[in-house]
């Protein structure tokens, strides 16, 4: 019940997670009225392939993780596409920017049927303004030899052994697996959110990574409504399980860090990334004390923070990117299929229809 592969994952249940959503999502376009807060929405770029990742670059740029192709695309502040890297058959992921430097994730792709093997490499690149290529860490090296979840019980923990028995699979420990997915540059090295470790991870400058944080499990309680879920995908619940805790993966989908605080988002795995329980969470970078900024949110893989320290969230399966008000997620830019959300100074960017081949990235002001 592992989020194997966050893009694969949210295609399969695309449909059905689709149908749920209010009218109004169905039929965004580009000329609705932006919300307050937000104003001179721009579509700058369309026809990307799986933009799951985006940041801001130099002059004006925005780099893109055409995770699904294999590319890493910049466009230019005048919307013209350049190709950085082509690595047709792998996974681009994570892209992030900082000092004439972008990061980004050279990952191995795999499927329901046959996911990656723990032995193929997970790989931390960065590429300067020259266009020089630097392989610094192998993530998955580093899951296979520390596994910071291998002892994480998930599933069905508090149940009678005849329960149990009559669904084994709904109870497990964190596998050896690394996917790299997000991550965040900062003076000392690069800050990466492995969705496959379900761990926060810092690389420094010489490729040594270290463990920051491994997350804890997720409670999700068995309802009618989360059997049924399971149900459509092939996961039988028993009746002797409706009203327990299920502890769902904690998945990491996005970090960014501001001063010494590190903000990042959890999609609870199966079933939770159906569900609206996701969350965003703060952690200071000194004491790790972690405090929970938003939840119930419908599978948020991007945050971030502006100058005012305002939190940003783009909901996949939500409405599309939402400001964080009271604890509440308020949609400020209506978008279908939101995967990534980047502010900096009064400048918003976003990735939406991210799911397919006609993905498209947004530019927008903000207050």
């Amino acid at each position: 019940m592992k989020l194997r592969h966050i893009a694969a994952g949210a295609a399969a249940s695309a449909l059905a997670v689709t149908l749920s959503l209010a009218p109004a999502q169905a039929h965004q376009k580009d000329h609705h009225r932006p919300p307050t807060g937000i104003s001179n929405v721009k579509t700058v770029a369309i026809d990307l392939v799986g933009p799951l990742r985006i940041t801001f670059g130099d002059r004006g740029s925005i780099l893109v993780a055409e995770s699904m192709s294999g590319q890493l695309t910049s466009i230019s502040a005048h919307g013209k596409k350049r190709t950085l890297v082509n690595a047709p058959g792998r996974e681009i992921a994570g892209v992030s920017y900082a000092r004439h430097t972008a990061y980004y994730f050279d990952n191995p792709v795999g499927s329901d049927q046959a996911p990656p093997s723990p032995k193929d490499p997970a790989l931390l690149k960065s590429i300067d303004h020259r266009g020089k290529v630097r392989t610094i860490a192998d993530l998955a090296a580093f899951e296979r030899k520390h596994d910071p979840d291998g002892k994480t019980v998930y599933g069905v923990r508090k149940v009678s052994k005849a329960c149990l028995a009559q669904a084994p699979a709904l109870r497990s420990k964190g596998e050896v697996y690394s996917h790299p997915y997000s991550s965040a540059p900062v003076r000392s090295g690069v800050y990466v959110g492995d969705a496959g470790a379900n761990a926060i991870l810092h690389v420094d400058r010489r490729g040594k990574t270290r463990l920051v944080k491994a997350l804890p499990a997720e409670p999700i309680k068995i309802t009618e409504a989360v059997r049924q879920l399971a149900s459509e995908s092939g996961i039988r619940i028993p009746d002797c399980m409706l009203g327990l805790t299920y502890w769902a993966q904690p998945v990491p989908t996005d970090i960014t860090v501001k001063g010494n605080w590190m903000y990042y988002t959890v999609l609870p795995g199966a079933p939770g990334e159906s569900l609206a329980t996701g969350k965003v969470y703060k952690m200071n970078l000194h004491t790790k004390k972690t405090y929970t900024v938003a939840s119930g949110l419908n599978a948020p893989t991007g945050v971030a923070v502006d100058h005012r320290g305002g939190v940003y969230v783009s909901e996949l399966f939500g409405g599309g990117v939402a400001k964080v008000v009271r604890g509440k997620a308020v949609t400020v830019l209506p978008a279908a299929m939101s995967a990534d959300v980047e502010v900096s100074g009064h400048q918003l960017i976003a990735s939406t229809d991210a799911l397919g081949t006609e993905g498209k990235v947004l530019r927008a002001r903000v207050r």
